[in-house]
């Protein structure tokens, strides 16, 4: 009997390639974004924020914060995709493609487990959707 150490078999082997690409694809829309990494503590994270401070209506008590358009964050058994664009506009969801949309789970993390062309595409789409939403407001 071989004995395998829990940290070698904590995340399956097909995950491993995931958060590359994920952060190669988010580090794309940097700039206009800025690019945010190390915030999440014990786990590989990257932040699409603004690159300066708004107030948004009804968030932070109205203060002036970056907000957050995109994230990645390395978990256990998935890469956790968060799109905040869905938080500050539901009706959004729409536009994004049904099999993206399988990914979701609550209301802005979708969980990916392996990426290939058409995935993707979808989420290349849906930052490009958020890129265009937040452009129109005026925080790009």
């Amino acid at each position: 009997m071989v004995a395998v150490s829990r940290a070698a078999s904590s995340t399956p082997e097909f995950l491993e390639s995931v958060y590359p690409i994920l952060h190669k694809l988010l580090s794309a829309y940097a700039p206009p974004f800025k690019s945010v990494e190390g915030t999440v503590r014990g786990k590989k994270d990257l932040h699409l924020v603004t690159p300066k401070a708004i107030a948004i209506s009804g968030i932070y008590e109205n203060k002036p914060k970056p907000a957050g358009m995109a994230s990645i964050i390395l978990q256990k058994e998935y890469r956790g995709f968060y799109y905040t664009p869905l938080y500050l506009s539901p009706g959004l969801k729409k536009n994004l493609s049904p099999s993206l949309t399988r990914l979701l789970k609550g209301k802005t993390c979708f969980h990916i487990k392996k990426v290939d062309g058409d995935l993707l595409q979808d989420l290349n789409a849906a930052l490009q959707l958020g890129l265009s939403f937040f452009q129109e407001r005026g925080w790009v």
